[in-house]
Parts: structure tokens; C-alpha cells; sequence
């Protein structure tokens, strides 16, 4: 009898895990449909800021953008403030990549975009693939996370505020590695966490390491380019 319960209350739990890892992987998915309309706006909102905001225009969709990005983090488990939250960052984050991949496109081509983003898929498939086979516990790379992103924020804003385009390409490629290493620790956090609770977070930190790939791997191949 005892043996049965064991076997299945690990049944129980296995499913609620697997249950719990798909309903994470369908917020993310429901994040880059709502970013993709995100994209397909971003001309016109774009036009319309830049005549509202002139040159402040980013800085302004910027600031949104991370405002959504700690509101939706802080509300991540609570129904359905969550659902709401996570759609206006992903929208936002899409507005931004649409506005971003266009000025790429237009010093160089849609090329650099869709390597972009294939590139992106790549490292999301070899990264996850990674941690669900390895089954390793991957919170080693915490510390070196932390350094990353650090950079990878302080030093975009340095690049953007003084117009350095080399060193813009340089924090790119930190963004990279960081933003990389990060998708690994969240991504093996998930497999191993015994709160599922709070799909809605653990989407919310993919789609913020995808998105910040997508966007260096499009200024570096477009910066190269161009």
C-alpha cells in the first residue's frame, strides 16, 4: 500500500511538473503573438511618437518599456492583473523591435534581421535542449548573470547616450553571452522548482533574455554591415 502511494504521488507530481513547464512555454508563446502585433504597429507608432516626443521619442519607449517590465514582474501571480501586464510589456518590447529592426533595415537590408532571428531560435533551442537533457542546476552562472546584464544595461545606455557606435557593438556582444547564460539559469530554475505557482514569471524572464538576444544579434550583424 505504501508503495502505491509513493508511486502515485510521484505520478501526481511529475504531471503537475510537466503541467506547469507547458503552461510557461504557452505564456511565452502567447508573448511573441502579442509581440509580433507589436511589430506590425511599430511603424505607425513610431511616426506618431517621434511627432508627440521628437527627439525624446526613445526615451520615452524606453521608459515605458521598463515600467511595464516591473509592474508585470511584481504582478506576475496575481489573475488576471498578470495576463494584462504581460501583454502591454510583450506589446511594447514588440513596438520597440519593429522600430529597431527597421532602422537596421534600412542601413542594411532585412538580411540582418532574419539572421537575427533565426539566430535567436537557435540559441533558444540549443540553450533549452541543453537544460532539459543535462538536468543540470545551472544557478552557478548567478554571479556572472548579475555582471552581465549590469554591463549589458549601464553600458547601453552609456552607447546611446554619447552616440558610441563601437562600443555599442561591444556591449552587444556582452548582451549576448549575459542574456545566454541567463536563458540556461532560468530555464533549469523552471525544470527544478517545486513552486509552480507562477508560470507567468518564469515566461516573462525568457521572453525578457530572447528579446534582449534578438535585439544585439540585430545591432551586431546590421552595426557590421552598415
Amino acid at each position: 500500500m505504501d508503495l502505491q502511494q509513493s508511486w502515485q504521488g510521484t505520478s501526481t507530481g511529475t504531471q503537475s511538473r510537466i503541467d506547469f513547464v507547458r503552461n510557461v512555454y504557452l505564456w511565452l508563446l502567447a508573448g511573441f503573438a502579442v509581440a509580433a502585433l507589436g511589430a506590425l504597429s511599430a511603424p505607425v507608432i513610431g511616426n506618431a511618437l517621434v511627432s508627440v516626443a521628437g527627439r525624446f521619442w526613445f526615451w520615452i519607449l524606453f521608459g515605458v518599456q521598463f515600467g511595464t517590465l516591473m509592474f508585470a514582474s511584481r504582478v506576475s501571480r496575481r489573475k488576471p492583473l498578470n495576463r494584462i501586464a504581460y501583454a502591454i510589456f510583450t506589446y511594447v518590447s514588440g513596438v520597440i523591435a519593429g522600430i529597431v529592426a527597421l532602422v537596421v533595415a534600412q542601413g542594411a537590408g532585412f538580411t540582418p534581421v532574419f539572421m537575427a532571428f533565426g539566430l535567436t531560435g537557435g540559441v533558444f533551442t540549443t540553450l533549452s535542449v541543453t537544460a532539459f537533457v543535462s538536468k543540470r542546476d545551472f544557478s552557478f552562472l548567478r554571479n556572472f548573470v548579475i555582471v552581465g546584464i549590469a554591463v549589458m544595461f549601464f553600458g547601453s545606455l552609456a552607447a546611446a547616450i554619447f552616440h558610441l557606435e563601437t562600443f555599442s557593438l561591444i556591449i552587444s556582444g556582452v548582451a549576448v553571452i549575459a542574456c545566454s547564460a541567463k536563458l540556461l539559469w532560468d530555464t533549469s530554475t523552471m525544470l527544478r522548482t517545486d513552486d509552480f505557482s507562477d508560470p507567468a514569471g518564469f515566461a516573462l524572464a525568457l521572453f525578457v533574455s530572447l528579446y534582449n538576444i534578438f535585439i544585439a544579434l540585430m545591432n551586431l550583424l546590421g552595426g557590421r554591415r552598415r
